[in-house]
């Protein structure tokens, strides 16, 4: 357990930062509830704005996530939309899909990958605008994905 600063009144919150994103996820899920999170994850999405709570990035990256509030977003802020996206994987609410949808249309690779993951296991209903990615994402993981999220969608193949 490493102790990570917090607005909670609480104080310092205590989180195994080197746990599973699964058990951290589901340790903000505990924290703020599901819609709770999936609002911050949201904010984070669209805004790369973690508010007034740096600790939502240790829940969503562990000991990365940190390092992320103390440098900045850099050059490579597409990680941490990634980890946004990828907290939707772990904990849910629906009101989170048009984010997951926009996801779709990154401008990086690896947040369009993660959102076809949350598509297939949230069953997320996008199917014209996921077979299209099939068929002219650039990335090959990101094709691989969408045929993945395609058969899960009970789409078949394109």
């Amino acid at each position: 357990m490493i102790e990570v600063m917090s607005t909670s009144p609480e104080g310092p919150l205590l989180l195994p930062l080197d746990a599973s994103p699964a058990v951290l996820v589901w340790l903000a899920v505990e924290r703020w509830g599901s819609r709770g999170l999936m609002d911050r994850c949201v904010r984070l999405y669209r805004e790369m704005d973690w508010g007034d709570e740096p600790e939502l990035m240790a829940y969503l990256a562990g000991a990365k996530g940190l390092r992320w509030v103390e440098l900045g977003f850099g050059v490579q802020d597409y990680f941490v939309r990634t980890w946004a996206l990828r907290a939707m994987l772990y904990g849910w609410d629906r009101s989170a899909e048009p984010t997951v949808i926009l996801a779709l249309q990154d401008k990086h690779w690896r947040p369009r990958e993660m959102a076809l993951k949350v598509v297939a296991k949230r069953q997320i209903d996008c199917k014209t605008k996921v077979a299209s990615m099939l068929r002219d994402d650039p990335v090959p993981r990101v094709r691989a994905a969408a045929e993945r999220a395609m058969q899960s969608l009970g789409a078949g193949l394109v």
